[in-house]
């Protein structure tokens, strides 16, 4: 395979330096933009490590000596931090209409650098329920853990039937590949195969597209929710939602989403942000 641009890989670097986050040669293969091979990133990064563009340590490579430090004093506490968010996902797992639980945000990325840090999550739900079980998730959190979101950060929620994405750039196509499946692997998988757009982005991503059923079976537990509330009631919680979000969302900061199938909550969103740091970047 021919060597990588060298603006390539610059261009991964630049990406998580807004962040000030080291990466290893295989973190830089998964998010680079073009095909490439594990050798041919490691022969790039030794060129740009020669030219004093990036630096290396235990490895880990970055643009900063202080993100390098940052990643290596913090590798234990993002382990800790996984198995607690393995746990809560079990937990999570077990609310009514939850078919799907995804860790998200800066964990996934073993990017934690702080124990103030939230724990986010991507949740898949039973058809048509998305809004029932937001419902049941929020007032857990505000009833029992008082609405802190440190540990149960819920911002994504979709029906694990309508599984297409509505935002598509490399911000989003870095969150979605960077997910990891703490309750149901095959949820995962469906929902990489519905957005198959992020391999524009990543081409080094490996998606499984192989068919698959979605499950539709309900507990016991949700059959009585349906019989009770039904239909009805999840269209009383999307506009109750829908209307909190458009009330506490700055549109020049975050960013929300009230459909029937999804629900997409980002009062402090870093997106535009980000996307504006990745343009400096293509303007040099």
């Amino acid at each position: 395979m021919k060597p990588i641009p060298l603006r390539h890989l610059k261009e991964v670097f630049h990406y998580f330096s807004f962040f000030n986050h080291a990466l290893s040669a295989r973190e830089v293969l998964r998010y680079l933009s073009v095909p490439a091979s594990l050798q041919a990133v490691l022969e790039g990064l030794e060129v740009l490590k020669a030219q004093g563009v990036v630096f290396e340590k235990s490895g880990w490579y970055a643009m900063s000596d202080e993100a390098l430090e940052l990643r290596i004093q913090c590798e234990q506490l993002n382990e800790s931090r996984l198995k607690l968010a393995r746990r809560v996902g079990k937990f999570i797992a077990i609310f009514p209409f939850v078919r799907g639980v995804y860790l998200s945000g800066s964990l996934s990325k073993s990017g934690v650098q702080s124990k103030d840090d939230d724990l986010d999550f991507f949740i898949l739900t039973a058809s048509d329920r998305v809004w029932t079980a937001k419902f049941f998730l929020i007032a857990f959190k505000k009833i029992v853990l008082l609405n802190s979101e440190k540990y149960f950060c819920i911002n994504l929620l979709m029906d694990q039937n309508r599984l297409s994405l509505t935002k598509c750039n490399r911000y989003t196509a870095t969150e979605v590949v960077s997910l990891i499946a703490l309750k149901n692997v095959l949820g995962l998988k469906q929902f990489l195969a519905a957005n198959q757009w992020v391999l524009t982005y990543f081409p080094n991503i490996e998606i499984d597209l192989t068919h698959t059923e979605v499950r539709n079976s309900t507990t016991i537990l949700e059959r009585i929710l349906n019989g009770l509330l039904g239909d009805k009631f999840e269209r009383w919680c999307k506009d109750r939602f829908a209307a909190h979000m458009h009330l506490h969302t700055d549109i020049k900061e975050g960013y929300f989403e009230a459909k029937a199938h999804s629900s997409a909550y980002f009062p402090q969103s870093v997106e535009r942000q980000l996307l504006k740091h990745l343009e400096n970047f293509e303007h040099e």
